[in-house]
């Protein structure tokens, strides 16, 4: 794994939630513990056994990170919370109960910062390389997300509480279909995760599945500009964006300077603004086909703004307010 300058002042973020996940069984364990004992041997047996499972996957996945791990942490770290408020349908708010639910989200709290997000997906890098993750679209906190989770959460439990309340004819058929559920919930989740700007010896690539069908070299040698992005820009794109859906607009013409090319996927806060000395070719997915789309600026907008512009400087990128004063 490739570690910069500007990652060790984040190390405590990861070890804080690999000692919180630690302790999940200290915190939550007694809340769920309530409701299994309120069950005969054996579907208690089962949901314990299931609920270690559950636990030993998620500290693997604190302990080894990369983008599969990101994806995994950020799923059950919301299931402890989940898991309580199963147990609490079951006894009642008992205070292990809510201490459970409390604790679980403390947990999610922590799995969902950018920073972790951010040392995770770096854990794939190699070499000279730097991987820093790029934020979330604004749409997919309002649908996709919740529904992906849902989708993998129920999975996961669904077959359990079946098998919990004795009605092992269901429990089996419900473990399959969950498999498959949480398959696709994991695959849908993890592409959020594969989102990254990578730093290398000639500049950094734009690698973004979920809008683009190949990566971008950004070449070094050829930036002229990487900093915060001016709002004139952002103004350009959403007018162009907004023509866009009232009616069809041929191109510019050749002798005019690219349109912004936005990237920021509609995400909030600070979006980055890099410009070329040439314009780069991007193959954006737009509607279930794949444009061509040429631009000398492109608008991104990582989790760390910060800590990018900071590694840039120290790769010798040159950095460049709105202002255009470094």
């Amino acid at each position: 794994m490739a570690v910069s300058g500007t990652d060790s002042t984040r190390h405590w973020e990861l070890w804080a939630l690999r000692l919180s996940w630690l302790a999940v069984p200290l915190f939550v364990g007694p809340g769920l513990r309530r409701a299994l004992d309120s069950l005969t041997s054996t579907p208690g047996l089962i949901l314990e056994v299931a609920l270690w499972t559950v636990w030993f996957a998620g500290l693997v996945a604190c302990l080894t990170p990369n983008p599969v791990s990101l994806t995994a942490v950020r799923i059950l770290a919301p299931a402890t919370a989940g898991f309580a408020v199963i147990a609490a349908v079951r006894v009642g708010l008992k205070p292990a109960v809510v201490a459970a639910f409390g604790y679980g989200l403390v947990v999610t709290a922590l799995a969902l910062l950018p920073s972790i997000g951010d040392r995770m997906v770096n854990g794939s890098a190699y070499g000279s390389e730097r991987r820093m993750a790029l934020r979330t679209p604004a749409v997919a906190f309002l649908g996709p997300i919740p529904l992906a989770w849902m989708m993998v959460f129920v999975g996961l439990v669904g077959w359990a509480v079946l098998a919990a309340a004795g009605l092992y004819w269901l429990a089996v058929p419900a473990a399959l279909v969950g498999a498959a559920a949480v398959w696709a919930g994991f695959r849908l989740l993890h592409q959020l995760a594969v989102r990254w700007i990578v730093f290398v010896p000639a500049g950094f690539v734009i690698h973004d599945p979920f809008q683009l069908l190949d990566p971008v070299l950004v070449a070094r040698a050829k930036i002229r500009r990487l900093g915060p992005a001016e709002i004139s820009d952002l103004n350009q794109v959403f007018d162009r964006d907004r023509a866009g859906d009232e009616a069809e607009h041929p191109g510019p013409p050749a002798d005019t300077e690219p349109v912004t090319l936005d990237l920021s996927a509609g995400s909030l806060g600070l979006a980055l603004e890099v410009e070329s000395t040439e314009a780069l070719l991007f193959s954006v997915r737009s509607r279930n086909r794949v444009e061509g789309k040429k631009s000398s600026k492109v608008v991104f907008s990582p989790t760390l703004p910060g800590a990018v512009l900071s590694e840039a400087r120290i790769r010798g990128i040159r950095i460049r307010g709105s202002s255009g004063v470094d």
